[in-house]
């Protein structure tokens, strides 16, 4: 096989997973803005915050599921394997969640505390699924984790926070367009 048909199939595999990762941008700014969202109801609603974060496990789960399963499809690994995994993964974090509000419900917690060790868990919960489906995912725990902090120490942390957004997806934008120009630069003439 000559270079150029290599170039070709290659160029062709790194274009498809492309089209996945421009779909699973609409994905990662959803989940951003939901956990802006999110941020926002534990400062002004400490209590139906509890339970918003809690709702959030199925969606960040079904996202999750969602993303592995887009990047390997096409490799024989049955869907029931990864169902499997991300199950046992996203309940793990669900238990958390819950053991959080029996320490609250104890009185060794109170809700801004809880409210934060929620977001905690649930960055830490995204991160750790990262490993598993992508750097899309680790970014988004690190955004998480950013946002945790910010709650934390600043008491008006909204505007920073959607420009911390804001920033996340523009670097995913300038990742997403270096892997372009790396192709297009090293195309073989």
């Amino acid at each position: 096989m000559n270079t150029q048909k290599l170039w070709q199939q290659t160029k062709r595999m790194i274009g498809k997973g492309l089209v996945a990762v421009r779909r699973d941008i609409y994905i990662f700014t959803a989940l951003i803005f939901l956990s802006i969202l999110g941020v926002g109801i534990a400062d002004a609603l400490e209590q139906l915050a509890h339970w918003y974060w809690v709702g959030m496990v199925p969606v960040f789960f079904g996202a999750c599921l969602y993303l592995e399963w887009q990047t390997i499809k096409h490799s024989g690994v049955p869907l029931s394997e990864i169902l499997w995994v991300q199950i046992q993964h996203w309940l793990g974090v669900a238990v958390a969640f819950y053991l959080t509000f029996v320490l609250r419900e104890i009185g060794s917690l109170n809700n801004q505390t809880t409210g934060l060790d929620l977001l905690l868990v649930l960055a830490l919960g995204t991160y750790l699924a990262g490993i598993a489906t992508g750097w899309l995912f680790r970014l988004l725990g690190i955004f998480l984790g950013i946002c945790l902090i910010l709650v934390a120490y600043m008491e008006h942390y909204v505007a920073v926070l959607i420009a911390s957004g804001v920033a996340m997806l523009v670097l995913y934008h300038y990742l997403e367009k270096s892997v372009d120009v790396f192709i297009n630069e090293n195309e073989p003439k």
